[in-house]
């Protein structure tokens, strides 16, 4: 039972129905202790003294008799009833516990006192009711990715992409949601996104998932956004992602970047790459992360989990420090800034493997982006160093399917020497034809996509829609063919692929 607002005034009110009424009003004022006799008002210790409660009518014999049968076991009632005194530990179940004292007053009127008096907390189902958890339960149920929050709008969850509206919670309070945030902020993030009107982090819920939390104030009031994260690290196959990623995982040096614009699947697909990791090679291996989704347990790997904002201050400082800390492995969640980009490279350059993610669409304009942290006079030297770091870009989107769900679309981009030499040059079309006919591994977006369709996982309107080359793609269906119109003669050892 929760306890509820105390009345403010001193009417009085009829408590014949049960002793939890008294108890629960005691316990909102403050008091101590709470001493029952026929005859009489309720008395209340408070601030030390006995005071009678007057807005309460006085108790009649027959009342103080239930109060008895409350608040004793059928033990203790008999007891009671065979020697006339009892002083013993009392418990509602699901209510409250006590200490209670029962006995004859010295004018051998029968009274009853207790002390100590413990409210129990509210059980699980009054606990989720209205609340984020709550939610959280039933977004999971209805495989939801996230759900969103907003005062004056009723909850959304993301489903398979699509926001779709929880139209049964009613529309959000300014009142609720400060109960949001209370439920899911410690009191020190409580105080810093009241000061900062943000605030990223991350909330447990055991046997369940894990949240990544986004709070935010915004025209309308607060707004709220918890993306669901598996608690088990799924596996490349789990994921149908190829093989040449758990290779890449094994290299023991270079950069590795995975791209993708936000809600694409990056953090999952560099999860399921540590995952590969931490069950085939016994590595060092120290992320950096803001904040923390996946949850990894240290196997053949050491697994070191830093989150920005509760184990350190900033990605560069961490990354820096990182460099001390002999890792074999550094995985960088945002590249978000010049320092981390350059402290990346250096990594990457000096016998550290460096997975990290770009905002990007498509491979060859994350090696564009990584440029774009320079000033024109830096690039042209900065382009050899990135290029000497670079060992793969791994682009990725995430696909409707057929069968409701969403897959991953990966572009992959291997840094090979006719490759590295293109990006010396700045020839992104001839890269994006290199990786067409590679042998390597590279493949294009379309030719994911192309691949997707012919194995009947996405429809062509869809691989049409994620498409960065929608022509090239339509040429490719129609052809059957995983190769564009650009790439020249067909071989038919091409065909047979």
């Amino acid at each position: 039972m929760t306890a509820t607002k105390a009345s403010e005034d001193h009417t009085a009110f009829d408590a014949s129905a049960s002793i939890r009424f008294i108890i629960q009003d005691a316990y909102d004022r403050g008091a101590t202790a709470l001493y029952l006799q026929p005859g009489r008002p309720p008395f209340y210790r408070l601030t030390g003294k006995l005071l009678p409660q007057d807005h309460i009518a006085p108790l009649t014999p027959e009342q103080f008799r239930q109060y008895l049968q409350e608040v004793l076991n059928p033990k203790q009632l008999k007891y009671y009833l065979e020697h006339r005194k009892l002083d013993a530990d009392a418990r509602i179940p699901g209510f409250m516990q006590c200490r209670v004292n029962c006995g004859p007053t010295a004018q051998g009127t029968e009274a009853m006192s207790l002390n100590s008096i413990a409210i129990d907390g509210p059980g699980l189902e009054v606990q989720r009711q209205g609340t984020v958890r709550a939610l959280v339960e039933d977004a999971f149920s209805q495989g939801a990715s996230d759900i969103h929050l907003q005062v004056g709008e009723p909850p959304r969850f993301r489903i398979q992409g699509k926001m779709v509206r929880q139209e049964s919670y009613g529309r959000i309070t300014t009142r609720q949601f400060d109960d949001f945030l209370q439920e899911v902020l410690m009191p020190v993030q409580l105080e810093q996104f009241r000061a900062r009107q943000e605030l990223d982090t991350a909330i447990l819920y055991e046997g369940l998932v894990r949240c990544r939390v986004n709070c935010a104030q915004s025209i309308m009031g607060g707004s709220m956004v918890l993306r669901l994260i598996s608690l088990k690290v799924p596996t490349l196959d789990e994921l149908g992602l190829p093989d040449i990623l758990g290779y890449l995982a094994e290299d023991k040096q270079g950069l590795i970047l995975v791209t993708g614009p936000v809600n694409s699947g990056k953090s999952t697909t560099l999860a399921a790459m540590l995952r590969h990791l931490n069950d085939t090679l016994p590595r060092k291996i120290v992320t950096i992360e803001d904040p923390i989704e996946y949850v990894h347990t240290s196997n053949q790997c050491l697994l070191t989990q830093r989150e920005v904002g509760l184990h350190t201050q900033e990605f560069k400082d961490a990354l820096r420090a990182s460099l001390r800390q002999d890792p074999d492995v550094i995985l960088i969640g945002e590249m978000r800034d010049r320092e981390t980009v350059d402290t990346a490279i250096r990594a990457a350059m000096t016998g550290h493997l460096v997975l990290g993610t770009l905002h990007t669409k498509g491979a060859v304009n994350a090696f564009k982006r990584l440029l774009n942290f320079y000033t024109p006079e830096e690039q042209d030297t900065v382009r050899i160093q990135i290029v000497d770091a670079l060992r793969a870009v791994i682009a990725q989107t995430l696909v409707p399917t057929v069968l409701g769900g969403r897959t991953a679309a990966l572009e992959i981009m291997l840094n090979t020497d006719a490759i590295r030499d293109y990006l010396q040059k700045g020839n992104a079309e001839d890269i994006y034809l290199l990786m067409e006919e590679g042998s390597d591994g590279s493949q294009t977006m379309n030719q994911a996509l192309f691949d997707l369709y012919e194995a009947g996982v996405i429809n062509a309107n869809d691989a049409l829609t994620a498409s960065l080359m929608p022509e090239d793609l339509h040429y490719m269906l129609k052809n059957h063919t995983r190769r564009s119109s650009r790439s020249g003669l067909m071989s038919s050892e091409y065909f047979s692929r």
